[in-house]
């Protein structure tokens, strides 16, 4: 199989969404009925969700354009990251690498922990409120797995989205940053090396902070502590073992009056007996 990469090219990018669209309509991703609020934006949504996998967005930026203003678009999804935090943290193993080069997702796996939520520096797992699962792009595994290009690569107008081996989409953005460099000097490619390697290549005209994107991703605070924790873990439950032995030994002394007091207290003041005598009747218990 392919190491294959998405391409996207923020310096042709016209904002229209048809690849935001196109995501939703392919994975057949609900949208919400009522009117948005106003948030003085032209992204819409605002921020992604378990049925918002691909968002583009909108910031303004000084450029050296006629009137001195530019577009820095921005392609919010999932960047399929070769050291994925979401599949080094995830506790059942729902993520998962495949032979195409993209970071899936087995929702039968998942949990609904939100590890992968707080793991990944793009901030791209969302919960799905429905199922109480994550979700996330998957890069349209059911269509390349039949020789088909991505959903949202299909749309674009301008050719800013393209699909092919990481390495044809690497030298593809190299020479485009070439080409714009001396009008765009902040140009750069994203995704070479940024966690071990991304399986989305961005041209960035505006540089990676304008488009949104972290300039130096690292893994989270929270991935770093699990590999901590994963030893302290093992000698929590042994301790945790050992309390409740000890419980169960120190115990032992109660009165049988007592021990009922504790484990039916609903019963308490009731004759012991009385209460003796429903244990073995309703619970099939010797008193």
């Amino acid at each position: 199989m392919a190491d294959n990469a998405i391409y996207y090219d923020a310096s042709k990018c016209t904002g229209c969404k048809g690849c935001q669209i196109n995501c939703k309509q392919w994975n057949r991703l609900p949208s919400p009925l009522e009117q948005p609020e106003w948030t003085g934006s032209y992204e819409s949504p605002k921020e992604n969700s378990g049925n918002t996998w691909l968002r583009i967005t909108f910031n303004e930026v000084a450029g050296n354009d006629d009137d001195g203003i530019g577009w820095a678009f921005g392609r919010n999804a999932c960047q399929h990251c070769t050291d994925a935090a979401c599949a080094k943290v995830c506790p059942a193993g729902a993520y998962y690498h495949t032979a195409e080069g993209s970071v899936a997702l087995d929702t039968s796996k998942c949990v609904g922990c939100q590890f992968c939520a707080t793991a990944c520096p793009y901030h791209i797992p969302h919960f799905n409120d429905n199922d109480g699962r994550s979700r996330k792009c998957w890069m349209c595994q059911d269509r390349i797995a039949n020789g088909l290009k991505p959903a949202c690569v299909t749309t674009c107008p301008t050719l800013a989205l393209q699909f092919g081996t990481r390495e044809e989409m690497l030298e593809k953005a190299k020479a485009r940053v070439a080409e714009i460099k001396p009008i765009r000097p902040d140009a750069m490619v994203y995704g070479e090396n940024e966690m071990d390697g991304l399986h989305v290549i961005q041209v960035l005209p505006y540089g990676a902070e304008a488009h949104g994107m972290p300039l130096n991703p690292k893994e989270n605070i929270l991935e770093q502590a699990e590999r901590w924790l994963q030893p302290l873990t093992v000698l929590g439950v042994l301790g945790i073992s050992a309390v409740a032995v000890a419980s169960f030994i120190g115990g032992r002394h109660f009165s049988q009056a007592e021990a009922l007091k504790h484990a039916y207290p609903e019963d308490y003041g009731r004759p012991d007996e009385v209460v003796v005598e429903e244990m073995v009747i309703e619970d099939g218990r010797d008193a």
